[in-house]
């Protein structure tokens, strides 16, 4: 299993969805649902998201080290 930043991903689509002549616009106060949707979607692909234990406080969630190293052992 590799790991990607969702950020990068967010970037990422956004580029493309400009690239195919549209104009996606981030709304604001909806950056925890962006960053929910890469991170889900990446999961969907078998990586896991690269998060910082910084990142997880600010979207109101507790970063549990322990709980999510031991996912990651599982697989």
């Amino acid at each position: 299993m590799g790991e990607y930043d969702p950020y990068r991903l967010i970037d990422d689509v956004e580029s493309l969805l400009v690239s195919h002549g549209l104009s996606p616009a981030r709304v604001p106060g909806r950056g925890g649902d962006r960053l929910a949707g890469a991170s889900r979607l990446l999961r969907g692909f078998g990586l896991e998201p690269r998060m910082a234990p910084e990142d997880a406080f600010d979207l109101g969630v507790p970063f549990q080290g322990r709980i999510n190293q031991a996912e990651t052992l599982k697989d």
